[in-house]
């Protein structure tokens, strides 16, 4: 039972991620009825993007850690005792797929938000020269 119930955050921040991902860019997704508050909310400026990407995916630590939690907890609510490490791997490896497939997204939201911040002290030089 609590395996299933901590499944939601890490379902809810994976659906969240990717709904962030799909509309990063283009300005087409504004419009869209499910996308476009994500749409709206993310192309604001690169900061935006890269500061919510880098919160969602320090945030599924917690979230694939409570899914190790609730398979303990199960086991122990069937008066068994958690001996084996298979769950422990399991998450393990979860979170190293889950990781595998966030970090180059968060790596290429922070290129951008630094070529960004770059680009616009170069103009603000420029100005002032």
């Amino acid at each position: 039972m609590w395996l299933e119930i901590f499944l939601i955050p890490f379902a809810a921040l994976l659906l969240i991620f990717v709904g962030f991902w799909i509309t990063q860019e283009g300005s087409h997704w504004q419009k869209h009825r499910i996308l476009g508050p994500f749409a709206r909310f993310i192309q604001v400026s690169p900061g935006r993007a890269f500061m919510t990407f880098l919160t969602l995916t320090v945030m599924m630590f917690p979230a694939i850690i409570l899914i190790m939690q609730g398979v303990w907890v199960d086991i122990i609510d069937l008066h068994g005792q958690p001996s084996n490490t298979v769950p422990v791997v399991n998450s393990l490896l979860l979170m190293f797929l889950v990781l595998a497939a966030m970090v180059p997204v968060l790596w290429g939201s922070f290129r951008t938000w630094r070529h960004s911040v770059r680009s616009s002290a170069d103009v603000r030089i420029r100005t002032t020269a």
